[in-house]
């Protein structure tokens, strides 16, 4: 199994450095080889634009998708990030690459979090119409900011702590071992 995981400064592991990303732990876990392509900032337009270079030149067998949180902080409307998440989807089915779409974590600002659950209910639809798998990592953090643990879990408004990071790690290694 070759895994690339591509994202926004989630994927990538901002703040911190890549080692302590959720792709790390799920690369230890599995033994398996997996290149990150998570890049701080990024859109799922500049996700969609980069896909080639930096997915399908390295032949995955899967790749993980996850995005939407600066799309959300810009507002964009759902029909521009489901468009961007069909073109990678279809990039994958083309290349023989099985994609697994990840739901990204809540973001603790009312505005960002509204948008971004229109693109997280997007994903699971279209996700189970089409029968692509799905991480869902929003769940867990949802439950564990209704308890009024945010502060374990994320650094900022949207970022995971070293403990959020680890939690997506467990999460990202559940799911792959179910899959198998």
């Amino acid at each position: 199994m070759k895994i690339v995981a591509i994202g926004d400064s989630i994927t990538a592991g901002y703040p911190f450095s890549n080692r302590e990303s959720w792709t790390a732990a799920l690369a230890r876990e599995l033994n398996c080889e997996l290149v990150n392509q998570g890049i701080d900032g990024d859109s799922t337009w500049g996700m969609r634009s980069r896909f080639g270079f930096d997915v399908l030149r390295h032949e995955p067998s899967h790749v993980t998708i996850m995005g939407g949180s600066n799309d959300a902080a810009a507002r964009l409307d759902l029909e521009h990030v489901s468009g961007n998440f069909l073109v990678m989807l279809d990039m994958c089915r083309e290349n023989g690459i099985i994609p697994i779409l990840g739901l990204p974590l809540p973001i603790l600002h009312a505005e960002g979090e509204f948008c971004l659950s229109l693109y997280r209910d997007w994903v699971r639809s279209h996700a189970a119409e089409n029968s692509i798998s799905v991480i869902d990592f929003h769940k867990p953090f949802a439950e564990m900011v209704e308890a009024g643990k945010h502060e374990d879990i994320f650094c900022d408004l949207a970022h995971p702590s070293v403990y959020g990071y680890a939690l997506m790690g467990e999460i990202a290694v559940r799911h792959f071992r179910e899959m198998r």
